[in-house]
């Protein structure tokens, strides 16, 4: 027998069952299905349950907020009879006449019948299926059938005061920001086609509307009024709120300067990538991206100083001791983080004890300064024609720098990480996971490395932290895919933590895998409470194979990926192409130079669509493929709902490109 959606659910992880009892009362009410009525309770969010949906029918979704901001042609909608659409919940989208496919939302999308007499009333060959709530499709269809303006107001504002804003990808690196695209909308599953146009905002700040509760650790889901920020108060303003307004102003101050046009922006990426390998908590990792933002401001435009530079050349030395608190002072009145003053005070020390101003070595420099001085050195080599040397190095001859005085000018291992970065390495292996991550917590050093250095063999990408705050920060903000937390955190601490993700719909479903050694007794608690494994510390090995097969069941069950971001000078466009082409990655690539954006999407390694500059088709992909310098942002998750205009394969488009 068939199992009932709700036991399902339960199976999954993704509720209770005492959600499903208050979802069948409510049904008892509504006449609703029983989906709908835990998503109304606040009791499953939206994009859970969609996502499960499309991995059981082998599809994807689209969420309540991307039909209402769709844009659909009125001769799409003329091809599908309105009764029709209301009787069966279903809502066409676009239309290919090539292929005489038209791509649907529908609440049943596994109901084959009635996709059948949707192609023969429309006259179609085909018709390929995106799974939507029944709420979000007839609200859909009372705005673009009737022009409904308030069809969605209800259902968007439930959402809102439940806390559940519409799913947004989840980010690795340091901090990202809200920005706005077009042409594609997010979800995740196996099939990947269609057409429609979509504007939507990627909502960042997730992890603002998952609270610790009471006194007693139980965990509560609500919107925040009140958000946490990275230094002293401001307000209402979050950290990323404050963090992008910060980034655009000092974007703008750079665009007049030639050499140096965009390159705190690249120093915060990167800087705050080096920072997470690291395992710095979100609050250091933030107060190292303002630091980056404000590395240069007040200081003389002709020059720009670096560890670097400031050691080849003594008066430059001389002048950064007076320079480096120049950007503390003009922002005195802001109250910036404490972090971030001693990041900007401590920039130009040296690992040797030789910088400035202080002459401060080792550890005595705070983790933030050795991160900013290592890749601000970097990309000082490497973009700067004006830096101390006079000449710009090859990439090779400035990773070399690094490797000569990694122990000298820079620590030792944060050189190892931006080596690595700057080398393609660790982007290359998120975009081969798809922005996806494994976060082990565990406050003891030595097993800390052991642990993080078995998972990595596996070919996972991994951040490990030390403290359970890190763990409850990544689950506020969905940062992982598995996560390991160890029992040397303390009993409570992990439960808590346990009853913190199980509370909230976004990681209910999440693997959790406690490692540790308790009596009998204490592994049901922990097992009962939520985790999904407890294992032995004794072998590390059988622990990453364990995370493994977590990890390779999530992907499986549709576990969304998260948008990786990146620069070519990290990574070459031709490397960049024959990675998600070799790996036949779908979803969207958007890539930029200066003012200038455009972007390709793909299906299975193959490019369907291409955007560029007011052009799309061929003549975009052939503007693409000559970007020579650009940033590039690639969502795993998203999808095209525009006709199809070309078939192209990505790898061997990567082939026709010059190296480097």
């Amino acid at each position: 027998m068939v199992k009932r959606l709700g036991e399902r659910l339960i199976e999954a992880g993704l509720v209770n069952a005492g959600a499903v009892e208050q979802a069948l009362e409510h049904q008892k009410i509504t006449g609703h299905k029983v989906g709908d009525c835990l998503v109304e309770l606040g009791l499953l969010q939206e994009a859970a349950l969609l996502r499960f949906l499309a991995a059981e029918f082998q599809t994807r979704f689209v969420s309540a907020d991307k039909l209402a901001k769709a844009r659909i042609a009125t001769e799409v909608l003329d091809r599908l009879p309105v009764r029709l659409a209301e009787a069966q919940n279903v809502l066409p989208l676009a239309v290919d006449p090539e292929r005489k496919l038209l791509s649907v939302v529908a609440a049943e999308p596994q109901n084959k019948s009635l996709m059948d007499e949707i192609a023969l009333v429309t006259g179609m060959s085909e018709v390929y299926a995106y799974v939507g709530l029944r709420s979000a499709i007839s609200a859909a269809i009372r705005k673009h059938y009737y022009g409904d303006p308030t069809a969605f107001a209800a259902l968007l504002e439930g959402a809102n005061a439940q806390g559940q804003a519409p799913a947004a990808p989840s980010r690795a690196g340091a901090p990202e920001h809200g920005r706005t695209y077009a042409g594609s909308v997010t979800g995740t599953g196996t099939g990947n086609r269609g057409g429609l146009s979509l504007n939507f905002r990627v909502e960042t700040d997730a992890r603002m509307r998952l609270q610790r509760g009471s006194s007693t650790g139980t965990p509560a889901v609500r919107p925040s009024t009140q958000r946490r920020e990275p230094g002293g108060p401001r307000g209402l303003v979050s950290d990323s709120d404050y963090v992008e307004t910060l980034g655009i102003m000092v974007g703008l101050l750079e665009q007049d300067r030639q050499r140096h046009r965009g390159h705190s922006a690249q120093l915060a990426r990167q800087a705050g990538i080096v920072g997470q390998r690291m395992g710095m908590p979100h609050k250091e990792l933030a107060a190292l991206t303002i630091a980056a933002y404000l590395h240069d401001l007040g200081k003389p435009a002709e020059r720009h100083f670096s560890l670097a530079s400031n050691a080849v050349n003594p008066e430059w030395k001389a002048q950064a001791k007076l320079a480096c608190r120049i950007p503390t002072r003009m922002f005195e009145t802001v109250h910036l983080p404490a972090q971030t003053n001693t990041i900007l005070a401590q920039m130009y020390e040296a690992w040797d004890g030789s910088g400035t101003p202080q002459g401060a070595k080792g550890e005595d420099i705070t983790l933030g300064a050795r991160i900013l001085a290592a890749v601000d050195s970097f990309l000082e080599l490497t973009k700067n024609p004006g830096n101390a040397l006079g000449r710009v190095l090859p990439k090779e001859q400035a990773l070399e720098h690094l490797r000569k005085y990694a122990g000298v000018l820079y620590d030792p291992v944060v050189a190892d990480i931006v080596i690595q970065l700057q080398s393609g390495e660790l982007l290359r292996h998120r975009l081969e996971s798809e922005g996806r991550q494994v976060l082990v917590v565990e406050p003891d050093e030595t097993a800390r490395g052991e642990l993080l250095e078995a998972v990595l063999k596996q070919g996972l990408v991994a951040h490990a932290l030390s403290t359970v705050e890190g763990a409850q920060d990544g689950l506020a903000r969905q940062d992982c895919d598995v996560l390991v937390v160890s029992l040397r955190l303390g009993l409570q601490d992990v439960m808590d933590l346990l009853a913190q993700a199980r509370s909230a719909p976004e990681t209910a479903g999440l693997p959790i895998a406690v490692v540790g050694e308790p009596d009998n007794a204490t592994r049901e608690r922990l097992l009962m409470a939520g985790a999904t494994d407890v294992l032995s510390p004794a072998d590390k090995p059988a622990i990453a194979k364990t995370v493994q097969a977590l990890y390779d069941d999530r992907v499986q069950h549709n576990g969304p990926g998260r948008v990786v971001r990146g620069s070519f000078d990290e990574l070459p466009p031709r490397e960049l192409l024959r990675t998600l082409g070799g790996g036949h990655k779908s979803g969207r690539l958007n890539l930029r130079q200066h003012t200038l954006e455009g972007y390709l999407h793909l299906e299975r390694g193959r490019v369907v669509f291409a955007s560029f500059g007011g052009h799309s088709g061929e003549p975009a992909l052939q503007a693409l493929l000559k970007l020579k310098q650009a940033d590039f942002q690639y969502d795993p998750d998203a999808l095209l709902l525009d006709v199809p205009q070309m078939d192209q394969d990505l790898a061997a488009l990567a082939g026709g490109l010059n190296a480097g």
